[in-house]
């Protein structure tokens, strides 16, 4: 055994139980001896006692089974162990007034022992070594408690020779138990309002203040709110008013207690963590607490975990009929919680709705260039690398509590909906939103040039812009700076993509259009697939004889699959084969007219259907009006004469008026 390993003795052997015991062992010429030291802390004071055994009976206990070793030797005395590993400079600092420092009473001690510590082989070989220390004690100038010694010397040779081991045990200084006196006062220091003034908090009223804090705690209350109901409701006070003064006090004298006591009582009896949470509710005590780490640390692949969130756009559109100054839209991303690259962006005209979420995974699966391509961006393989979706996604309890997962399963592995007003539970995402720069100046809005279609194609370029400029030096490692990777979403995506680190779930793209675009009415006419009253077909579409066979049959109402934010193109399912179908452009289409957004074209068949319901009901006015001015001309009126039965007679008469008729023709040719 080392010196300082722990020793217990089973009940009914050798009883050192009791206390803390380390031993050590020394040689005395032939006669091998073994010392154990027992230190033994009953709260008031620490003591020593040195129980000598011969070599024989110490290994005769061990083998036996009497005496058994507890645990590792400590490098330091337990009774120090609160301030352990703690720096003297800290300790020093949170001394108020000090008449001696720690290091001069460590040192101190230590010249009391110095002599004893350059005879330690000699006193411990002595038949008894507490007799010498004794002696020690006395010879001392000014003379020390013999106790006192024999404890600082075996202190420090129990535990490696460190002087630090002599500190006082002055971090007890206060605790003992005030619970079993019976103040006929305040405890502590004086009030400034007198030394008589207040009550002592004794069990009783500690008791009180916790079931009232308890009964009233609320994060819409302040400590002072909390208080004044405690001592109303609970103590049963009142306020008086007395000298210009208001103060609390109990109708029949008895205590309770001051604000200051309430809230030193508060803080004692209640963990901090407790406490900040009952007075600043759950995501106020979180914004005021430490971070637990990053979401990333237990993250191992790209796509493997990927956070949905929406935000608005602060611009005012230009409208597509008046051009005037119209709401932005939300912009719904989904960024991967390894990498902190945006993999699929979504869009919603108003709200934040489930169709920009799904729009958003629609991305995600897609090739991108084929996606950008469906807005009129054109943009190369190597921009934007993802495509696959992930099993594991996070969406906003708002819109993802009505997404119906169970056709996905096959795909999905988990959705998580974050808790209400719980930014937090998706910070990756919520950190790369753009943010506008904010100003004390007079409020302004900023009326962009761009329509609905047009911004969209902004956001895009805005995604993967963000890829490639945002710093994401926290979610490097090591060897990533080694191997020359920049710290952006962009490089650490195909960093850990092409070491196969990457969770991406393939699925067909037919499918993607399926599965998560919307589905609008539309009828198939015999010249063009009409959605809204705009046309579109494909050659592959013609190729069927859908269009022939409605020539035959006349008008099929169907749905085709749209992207709500932009109507360049639509999908159609014919005989179960899905169809890409163009908007058809005619010679006086212009550019701005191609990319429209769905809610666009719905105002603007809104607004062809509100023409022909118009013309609808002036017909038959402007019919009448010319009627009028034709009869106000003639005399005559528009339809005037009547209807005969049979055919028109052919006798004299009519063959007079033909040839008249023909004369007349003839002069005027």
């Amino acid at each position: 055994m080392k010196t300082g390993s722990r020793l217990i003795a089973p009940e009914g052997y050798l009883c050192l139980s009791k206390g803390i015991v380390y031993h050590f062992l020394c040689s005395n010429g032939t006669l091998n001896r073994v010392r154990l030291v027992m230190f033994s802390d009953d709260g008031q004071e620490l003591r020593t006692d040195l129980i000598t055994l011969t070599r024989i009976e110490f290994e005769e206990a061990l083998e036996n089974g009497w005496v058994l070793e507890d645990g590792s030797d400590d490098k330091f005395p337990p009774w120090l162990a609160p301030i352990e590993g703690v720096s003297v400079a800290h300790l020093e600092g949170r001394r108020h007034s000090a008449k001696e420092t720690y290091d001069q009473k460590v040192n101190r001690r230590f010249w009391a022992i110095s002599d004893l510590v350059v005879r330690k082989d000699e006193i411990l070989a002595c038949d008894n070594p507490d007799a010498v220390i004794n002696t020690h004690a006395k010879e001392l100038r000014p003379q020390q408690n013999a106790a006192r010694v024999r404890l600082w010397f075996y202190t420090y040779i129990t535990f490696g020779h460190n002087k630090w081991a002599l500190m006082p045990t002055l971090h007890r200084i206060g605790g003992w138990n005030r619970e079993a006196l019976v103040p006929a006062k305040k405890l502590g220091r004086p009030s400034r309002k007198g030394k008589k003034s207040g009550y002592p908090c004794d069990a009783i009223m500690k008791s009180s203040i916790l079931c009232g804090f308890l009964k009233f705690k609320s994060p819409h209350k302040t400590m002072i709110d909390i208080y004044r109901k405690v001592v109303t409701s609970e103590f049963g006070c009142v306020t008086v008013m007395k000298n210009n003064c208001a103060k609390f006090r109990h109708p029949e004298g008895k205590a309770f207690p001051s604000f200051n006591q309430f809230k030193y009582w508060i803080e004692k009896l209640i963990s901090p963590k407790e406490l900040k949470h009952s007075l600043k509710g759950q995501h106020g005590a979180r914004s005021i607490s430490g971070s637990e780490g990053s979401f990333a640390e237990n993250i191992i692949n790209v796509n493997q975990h990927v956070e949905f969130d929406g935000y608005y756009i602060s611009e005012k559109l230009t409208g597509l009929t008046e051009g005037s100054a119209v709401d932005g839209f939300c912009v719904v991303r989904a960024v991967c919680g390894l990498s902190g690259a945006v993999l699929g962006v979504g869009f919603a005209e108003g709200k934040e709705t489930m169709d920009a979420y799904r729009m958003a995974l629609f991305c995600m699966a897609c090739n991108k260039v084929k996606f950008c391509e469906l807005f009129g961006v054109v943009i190369e393989p190597w921009q934007w690398p993802s495509e696959g979706l992930s099993g594991g996604i996070v969406f906003d309890r708002g819109p993802g509590a009505g997404y119906e997962s169970e056709p996905d399963i096959h795909w999905l592995k988990s959705i998580e909906l974050t808790p209400v007003y719980s930014g937090q539970s998706k910070a990756t995402v919520e950190s790369s939103h753009p943010r506008d720069k904010q100003t004390m100046e007079q409020p302004t809005h900023f009326h962009s040039k761009l329509n609905f279609v047009l911004m969209a194609r902004r956001e895009i370029w805005q995604a993967i812009e963000n890829n490639r400029t945002s710093n994401a030096g926290a979610r490097m490692d090591e060897e990533m700076y080694l191997a020359g990777i920049k710290p952006t979403p962009f490089d650490i995506y195909n960093y850990w993509s092409s070491r196969g680190r990457d969770s991406s779930i393939g699925m067909q793209y037919e499918t993607s259009v399926r599965t998560f675009l919307r589905t609008c009415p539309a009828s198939i006419r015999r010249d063009a697939v009409y959605l809204y009253g705009r046309k579109y077909r494909s050659p592959a579409l013609v190729e069927t004889g859908v269009f022939d066979m409605v020539a035959r049959k006349g008008v099929i109402e169907t749905t085709v699959f749209v992207l709500t934010m932009c109507v360049r193109h639509v999908w159609i399912e014919v005989y179960g084969v899905l169809y890409e179908l163009d908007f058809m452009r005619s010679a006086r289409t212009t550019d701005g007219t191609v990319d429209i957004s769905l809610r666009d074209l719905q105002e603007i068949d809104q607004l062809r259907r509100d023409g022909a319901a118009d013309l609808r009901d002036e017909k038959p006015a402007v019919l009448q009006y010319f009627r009028d001015q034709f009869k106000r001309d003639t005399g005559e009126d528009w339809d005037g004469g009547e209807r005969r039965p049979g055919s028109p007679a052919k006798n004299a008469a009519a063959q007079r008026d033909n040839a008249d008729y023909d004369r007349f023709r003839g002069k005027a040719q």
